[in-house]
Parts: structure tokens; sequence; C-alpha cells
């Protein structure tokens, strides 16, 4: 599998970077209370999070773009046409909307609506990426061990970004923040490479 526009290993990389930013600042009073800059250490580590889950997102791209090209019939119609809203609910194309492609090959017409559809794609939850491991034709049984881990880490993203990290989406500022630190990130980290790794090997690289 071609991962060569580097994407994902930026995002990597992004996330070594604030990791070691958060160990500059982490620090703790004398009586063993956290210092102000922890409380900057944290949320430096609730942004690597961030650029995991993005990570994780460019993989899926990366697979969308190398496999559905190929895959069967029934899964490629679940793609919208490229002049069609992206709405995730291809519907019937008019002769009419072709008539703009004249003498462009059917198979740039896939391509295009391919690439406009991966823009689209937000992975919320194992389930989620199970899905799309399925409509790309990847056997989703090798990552099982990953999907725990997985699932808890696209959780939290969407818990700091959209819940100021903290567990009550109805009423955030009743509920405390939630606890971050370097093993939680390690640990989500180790999930995304391994699932990563074991994909890259899984799809050759001319499938």
């Amino acid at each position: 599998m071609d991962f060569t526009n580097g994407e994902f290993y930026q995002n990597i990389e992004r996330v070594d970077t604030l990791v070691r930013a958060a160990l500059f600042f982490e620090s703790e009073d004398e009586d063993g209370a956290d210092s102000p800059d922890t409380a900057i250490a944290n949320d430096i580590l609730r942004a690597a999070v961030v650029f995991l889950h993005s990570a994780l997102e460019e993989v899926i791209r990366n697979l969308f773009q190398h496999r559905l090209p190929h895959v069967n019939p029934e899964n490629l119609n679940k793609i919208p046409f490229h002049d069609h809203e992206p709405t995730h609910r291809p519907k019937g194309i008019l002769l009419g909307e072709l008539q703009r492609y004249s003498g462009i090959y059917i198979e740039n017409i896939i391509y295009r609506s391919i690439n406009n559809y991966v823009d689209t794609i937000n992975i919320n939850s194992s389930t989620q990426l199970v899905q799309c491991l399925q409509l790309a034709e990847v056997d989703h049984e090798q990552f099982v061990d990953f999907y725990p881990t997985l699932d808890s880490l696209m959780k939290r993203r969407h818990q700091i970004v959209h819940q100021m990290d903290r567990s009550n989406a109805l009423d955030p500022l009743d509920s405390p923040v939630n606890e971050i630190n370097q093993e939680i990130v390690a640990n989500w980290r180790a999930a995304v490479i391994g699932f990563a790794d074991i994909l890259i090997q899984t799809i050759p690289s001319n499938s």
C-alpha cells in the first residue's frame, strides 16, 4: 500500500513534537500539587490526541484512494457521483450530467468521485472504522485487538473538540475535566501506528 504522500507520518511527527513539548512543561509544586505548567502540558497532550485522530483518518483516506477504484460494483455504488452533493447517499445519474464529461475516461470520473468522497469522511467510532474497511474490501477481523483502544481515542477526541474534554455532553461545565497523561497518549499512538503498519503490510502496493 502506498503512503508516499507522507501525511500520515507527518501527523505522527506532530504528535511526537507535542508530547515532547508537554514533557517540558510538566512539573509539580513542592507539596506535590500540579503547577500551572501542568495544565499547559495537559492541553498540549489534548492537541496531540486531535492529531492522532487525524492520522488515523488519513490512513483510511489513503486506503480509499488506493482501493476503491478496484472494489466490486456494489461497494463502488456507495460512492456519490462527482457532481453530486457529498451526502454519502448516492443518487441516480442523469444523462445530461454526463454531457460535460464527453471525451473523459470513465476511470477518471471514478477517481474524481472517490477523491471528493474521501474529503468528507469523518470516523468517530470503531464501528465506522470497520465499515470503512469493509467498503475497501479489507479483512477487518485482523485489527480486532486495536478496536477498543482506537474507539477510546476517537471518543476522547470528540470530547476534547466538542465538550471541553468533559464527559457530560449536555452540560460539560458540571463535569470535571478528564485526566490525560503521557501514558494514555502513548497507548493511543501505539494503536494508531500498529493499525497502520498491519494495513500497509496487508494491501499490496499494486492492488
